[in-house]
């Protein structure tokens, strides 16, 4: 897969401004609006092709990849200043631990922030989006590495037995590795197409 299009320098010794941070709402709001639109489109389709026998919330990461990815090249390419992305990578944070998510997701969500911001001073979007899909991948770390405290976790918050069970039958590892290699492959070519949209529509109206 070539790409012939060219990264905008960051302007690096530039701080945020008001337009900025307005700016970067609305752009948020609209990797939400397109988060949301990816979950549902994978919740579908997996719900489809295993006969709804694993839990749609562990493929979070694989229709965030490749649905959100067009409005975070908005912030990467547009918002050319720093502490764009690791703000953006927060409110993801922020939205997993007020979402009654396991704590580790929060901290997981911390470091993909890092990670993405230091891609993003990098130039490289491609690794940078990459981190902040996987910041996603927190909220599912204990359905697979901290069982007992997950599935108490859930008793707490009132889960039925049922739903429980449910939710534990997505716990091997084996779908763990599914959900990461498929996450890595459709963040990457969400990025490549993100990208295609920025530079040949977006950058084009100065948007």
């Amino acid at each position: 897969m070539t790409e012939n299009l060219k990264y905008i320098k960051k302007e690096e010794q530039s701080k945020l401004n008001i337009k900025d941070l307005i700016t970067l709402g609305l752009y948020n709001l609209l990797i939400i609006l397109l988060m949301g639109v990816g979950v549902g489109v994978c919740a579908a389709f997996f719900s489809f092709a295993f006969n709804g026998q694993y839990y749609f919330a562990i493929f979070t990461t694989v229709g965030t990849g490749l649905f959100a990815a067009p409005a975070f090249s908005l912030i990467f390419n547009k918002i050319k200043k720093k502490n764009a992305i690791l703000i953006t990578t927060l409110i993801q944070a922020v939205f997993l631990l007020l979402s009654g998510h396991a704590a580790i997701a929060f901290f997981i969500t911390i470091v993909a922030a890092i990670l993405a911001e230091y891609f993003f001073r990098k130039n490289n979007e491609y690794l940078s989006y990459l981190a902040y899909t996987f910041g996603g991948i927190g909220a599912i770390i204990p359905v697979y590495f901290m069982k007992d405290s997950y599935i108490q976790h859930l008793r707490d918050k009132e889960y039925s037995q049922e739903k429980i069970d449910f939710i534990m039958h997505s716990s091997s590892l084996s779908v763990l590795l599914a959900v990461v290699i498929a996450t890595v492959i459709l963040t990457l070519l969400g990025t490549y197409i993100g990208r295609k949209i920025y530079f040949k529509n977006f950058d084009k109206a100065g948007i």
